[in-house]
């Protein structure tokens, strides 16, 4: 009788475990997260951009974007925009 419930929740764990396994073949899920419709987007918006004046890295999706000598520049604030401005005439 013992065997009988030990076969029976050897082969329930297994099956549960197998289930698993296939189900992860079945999803796409690269470095622990899923795919999303825009990765390229997504990855450019986090991208971390070094402020030319001050030297601090922020996220591009929060940094002030200024276009200056057909160049951009990426800054921390608008401070150090104006104070870049200031120290390189175009």
């Amino acid at each position: 009788m013992y065997r009988l419930i030990l076969a029976i929740l050897l082969f329930t764990a297994l099956y549960f475990l197998l289930r698993q396994i296939f189900r992860g073949f079945n999803k796409p899920i690269e470095n622990g997260r899923k795919k999303s419709p825009v990765p390229v987007q997504d990855e450019e918006q986090d991208q971390m951009v070094e402020d030319p004046v001050c030297h601090i890295f922020v996220p591009k999706r929060i940094a002030v974007i200024e276009t200056i000598g057909a160049r951009e520049y990426c800054f921390c604030s608008q401070e150090c925009a104006v104070r870049f401005r200031s120290e390189h005439p175009v």
